[in-house]
């Protein structure tokens, strides 16, 4: 991973009314304990991405909308990998210790890198 690869981050179709992304797509919840997932744009396309996880573990997206390691590295939400037994490119944005304002914050300005580059991959 570098400054340059791309985070995939997959957008339930509740986060991306009407195609428009919103800031929830790049909240953590309580479950997630401060790591949000991602996929190692260096090691698996968004379509590939998509289909795992659509496909593979069965959750629901409407599309996978991306951000480089160097903005979420910028936003204090550094991407590190967290690779699982079967899902190599896992990665996390590492939102561990911030407030939910803090959260709050980084989420929206994600959110607005993500949709200056567009929908990464949609099955549409």
């Amino acid at each position: 991973m570098n400054a340059e690869t791309l985070l995939h981050r997959q957008a339930h179709p509740k986060f991306a009314p009407r195609g428009q992304l919103t800031s929830q797509a790049f909240m953590p919840f309580p479950k997630d304990e401060g790591l949000l997932s991602v996929d190692d744009g260096d090691q698996i396309s968004a379509a590939e991405a998509f289909a795992y996880y659509t496909g593979v573990l069965g959750h629901q997206s409407c599309g996978v909308w991306s951000v480089s390691k160097a903005e979420a590295d910028g936003e204090s939400a550094q991407a590190i990998p967290t690779p699982e037994p079967d899902r190599p490119a896992h990665a996390s944005l590492d939102f561990r210790g911030k407030s939910e304002k803090e959260c709050r914050k980084i989420a929206k300005i994600l959110k607005i890198l993500a949709r200056a580059r567009g929908c990464q991959y949609s099955p549409t």
